[in-house]
């Protein structure tokens, strides 16, 4: 089926070759910015540099890029490997040269151009994750059910897809197996893989072969994620088990720590602010009660008079730990019991605490003559299988910037 050039003979290379001249470029640099000189070529940094990709290939960082599987997490780890490897390589040429092993680490360009290391590969994830938008549109075969298929389809209408795509529609079932020539036929970039039912053994053995091609799979909900930046709520695992496993990210890990400790700080430096003008000004509070983490209710803080300013008093429940600064909404009880009753994936907005702000806000309104309660849910399923520190950043100054600005000037 030659179809396609085998992933190790092209994409795998095609990065290793960007990383040596993004490499290259960053040594020069460090250099000149060192020894106010432009370095002469010489048998050293080359051999570094080789070393680097070298390690790299033997991690599978490009086999990884090239099928869309380095997340940060492992490109981290395989950096610092590559780095530490690096490192002592430098240190061990140098005492066989005679010359003291301090010399490697006195070299002022050798640790920024192995810091820049992991910069280079981030900038590789980065040109591959936004490729779509200097590519022609990509092609994907949707190996879904006729349920899944309409899920996606009333999504797609409503809301359009963040990256735009050629789809290809294929029942699950009742299909004869799948051709080994067609990827190239349809010129494809990625197969979507039914949760609904099982795949035969013949599909799933043609599946990895285009995977090795350079085809990438993916399940209907990380499709979801992907393209609609945004999980629609009928497409949550229906087992529970599923759910633990697929949105664990939300409970777990020191992203969800660090989150705790920025929402300590921020909250206790703003409260420490605003107190004095509180004490003058001596607003007027109410509260209700919301559902939270796990399911155990809080009274939430707001003022009396409604406006743009009016949840500010939350700061409070987000230093005593009800709330978060970024998260799903708070909803009170009897709200939460009836998205509950539509929707049995609703129970896991309260696997995060709830946030004065959040992606289901500000990622853009729903769409007219929409659910919009679907629709903020599903976007909150997103956050909860992909929150990071980086994501909370942008959506607190995305945030600021709608709370502090006029609507007509962001126009």
């Amino acid at each position: 089926m030659g179809q396609r050039t085998p992933l190790s003979a092209r994409r795998v290379l095609r990065f290793a070759l960007a990383e040596a001249v993004l490499l290259g470029f960053s040594w020069t640099v460090v250099y000149y910015w060192r020894f106010g000189l432009w370095p002469t070529l010489s048998r050293g940094p080359v051999a570094l540099i080789l070393a680097w990709l070298f390690v790299q290939y033997l991690l599978g960082t490009y086999t990884a890029l090239a099928r869309y599987q380095l997340d940060v997490g492992r490109q981290l780890r395989n950096c610092v490997v590559a780095a530490v490897t690096v490192f002592a390589l430098a240190a061990v040429l140098t005492g066989l040269r005679g010359q003291p092993w301090l010399d490697t680490m006195s070299r002022g360009f050798l640790i920024p151009v192995l810091g820049l290391g992991f910069l280079t590969t981030q900038i590789l994830r980065f040109s591959q994750v936004n490729a779509h938008l200097w590519q022609p549109q990509q092609q994907w075969l949707m190996l879904v059910s006729s349920r899944e298929r309409g899920e996606l389809s009333r999504a797609m209408e409503a809301g359009g897809c963040a990256i735009p795509c050629g789809l290809e529609w294929r029942a699950v079932q009742g299909m004869p197996a799948l051709p080994l020539p067609l990827p190239g036929l349809l010129n494809l970039d990625g197969v979507v893989i039914s949760g609904d039912h099982h795949l035969s053994d013949e599909d799933r053995r043609t599946l990895i072969l285009w995977q090795d091609q350079g085809v990438r799979l993916l399940s209907v909900q990380g499709w979801a994620e992907l393209f609609l930046r945004r999980l629609p709520p009928a497409l949550v695992p229906p087992v529970w088990a599923d759910r633990v496993e697929a949105f664990s990210h939300a409970r777990t890990g020191p992203s969800s720590r660090l989150k705790r400790l920025a929402d300590v700080f921020v909250s206790g430096v703003v409260l420490a602010v605003l107190v004095p003008f509180g004490w003058l000004w001596k607003p007027r509070l109410f509260s209700d009660l919301c559902s939270g983490r796990d399911g155990h209710s809080f009274q939430r803080l707001r003022f009396q008079a409604p406006g743009r300013f009016s949840a500010i008093p939350q700061l409070i429940n987000v230093w005593r730990g009800d709330m978060s600064l970024v998260g799903p909404r708070p909803l009170t009880l009897a709200a939460m019991q009836q998205l509950e009753a539509r929707f049995p994936g609703a129970e896991l907005r309260q696997w995060m605490r709830p946030g004065m702000t959040g992606w289901g806000r500000v990622a853009g309104p729903p769409p007219e003559e929409l659910d919009a309660v679907a629709w903020e849910l599903g976007r909150d399923l997103f956050y909860l299988r992909n929150h990071s520190l980086l994501l909370d950043l942008r959506l607190l100054a995305t945030s600021l910037l709608i709370l502090l600005v006029p609507a007509s000037w962001r126009r």
